[in-house]
């Protein structure tokens, strides 16, 4: 249903003036919106000429534009200036400081002086931007956008400011943005939710920010897009937000370590042409190495695995197919029967589950591969969309490679501690 200026649905009778008296003009490349009987532009959409002029006159939530009753809350009503519990009551509904030691005349003016602080409306949702958001009257009379506690003020977006000391990249004063919609969302302009400053500059509503933090990547394979800014691509950082991205910030940090420890063992892929002098990761080896491998996370223990080359992931339906119930790391994957006694779980192997191989490979927290059966994924011979009856039938235990019993192919199949294994064959 179609909103108009107070956030609330268009009535017939307006929707019926806007049909008589909207006009936009032809003027290239000008194209404002604007009311043929009273000359408003941009034209007041939901109101009749004299609606506007009411809802002017009257105090609008300063974060859905809905019109405030006089009689609200957030307001003293008249006679009530010198009840000190009234002026109380009015100051902690508007979630402003004030002394509890003031008599009623001083309370009084705080109130009187935070008369913008108060202009929210009761939904709930402004009530909890309200809770949310910094509750200071700045000195150019607006009250200011940023949250709750935020030591400095972000300022009113409305007026130009100095920026901050530790924004990189920019200089001089930020011009204002409130009008503009919030990178994240783009449902809502900033100046309707309380916001935060990266260290980019990009501003953007908190909770938005919160949102995208929270909701961390999406499928099973753990990316890391979410913790980039929606504008510039940059990590986001910044003193407002450093409690919500540190968790999702030390994981990187886990997995950072986990890429460059497999790139070290990778040998095949120390000389890749994109890691030579002119190469797309030239100097980049951990941008390299969180590009060429796929980390998942572990139902079981919670914590990021390797899971073979992103470019062996099967198609996006597969992997939607895969529960997170079945992504379990290789130690994990081992029951305590399977475990080395004298080893543990270091050098449990695993068969090929495809074929009678020794597995390098074990992709998605739930397929066991031998390199000759991971190449072959991506392309139309890939393994895991054969049948099992279509699969290599081993030759039985004498002529297996493997020199041991084991489930036909198709199945996983643990071989068991290779040190204790290779030790037994000498």
């Amino acid at each position: 249903q179609e909103l108009g200026l107070d956030n609330q649905p268009i009535s017939a009778e307006a929707a019926a003036h806007r049909e008589k008296f909207r006009f936009r003009c032809r003027a290239q490349p000008c194209g404002t919106e604007f009311c043929a009987s009273c000359a408003a532009m941009p034209y007041h959409a939901g109101f009749t000429c004299q609606g506007y002029i009411a809802y002017k006159a009257s105090r609008q939530c300063r974060f859905c534009g809905t019109a405030v009753p006089p009689t609200s809350r957030m307001f003293l009503q008249p006679g009530e200036e010198s009840n000190k519990k009234k002026c109380v009551a009015v100051l902690r509904a508007r979630m402003v400081e004030f002394r509890k030691n003031d008599n009623a005349e001083r309370l009084s003016k705080v109130c009187e002086a935070t008369q913008l602080v108060g202009e929210v409306c009761e939904e709930s949702e402004c009530q909890r931007r309200l809770l949310a958001g910094c509750s200071r009257l700045l000195a150019c009379a607006h009250v200011c956008k940023g949250v709750r506690d935020e030591g400095t003020c972000l300022g009113c977006l409305r007026c130009p400011a100095p920026l901050p000391k530790w924004v990189k990249g920019k200089a001089g004063l930020e011009e204002p943005q409130a009008e503009e919609f919030c990178g994240i969302c783009y449902v809502e302009v900033l100046a309707q939710a309380p916001c935060v400053r990266l260290t980019c500059g990009h501003l953007f509503h908190e909770h938005c920010v919160r949102a995208k933090v929270q909701g961390r990547w999406s499928g099973v394979r753990i990316n890391f897009g979410f913790l980039n800014c929606s504008l510039c691509k940059v990590q986001m950082s910044g003193p407002m937000i450093e409690k919500i991205v540190a968790p999702a910030a030390e994981l990187f940090k886990v997995v950072a370590v986990k890429a460059e420890q497999r790139l070290a063992l990778e040998s095949s892929l120390k000389n890749a042409p994109e890691l030579q002098p002119g190469g797309t990761y030239h100097g980049k080896l951990l941008d390299f190495a969180m590009k060429k491998f796929a980390y998942y996370m572990c139902f079981k223990c919670s914590q990021p695995y390797f899971g073979g080359l992103r470019s062996c992931e099967q198609e996006d339906q597969e992997l939607r197919d895969v529960q997170s119930d079945e992504m379990v790391c290789g130690g994990c994957s081992v029951s305590g029967d399977q475990s080395c006694p004298t080893h543990g779980l270091e050098a449990i192997e695993y068969k090929c589950k495809f074929c009678c191989s020794v597995a390098s490979w074990f992709c998605w927290g739930t397929t066991h591969f031998c390199d000759s059966c991971h190449r072959k994924q991506g392309t139309p011979d890939s393994m895991s969309r054969k049948l099992k009856k279509d699969l290599p039938q081993c030759a039985g235990q004498q002529a297996c490679p493997l020199r041991v019993k084991h489930p036909d192919n198709g199945e996983e199949f643990v071989l068991g501690c290779q040190i204790c294994r290779s030790a037994s064959s000498v």
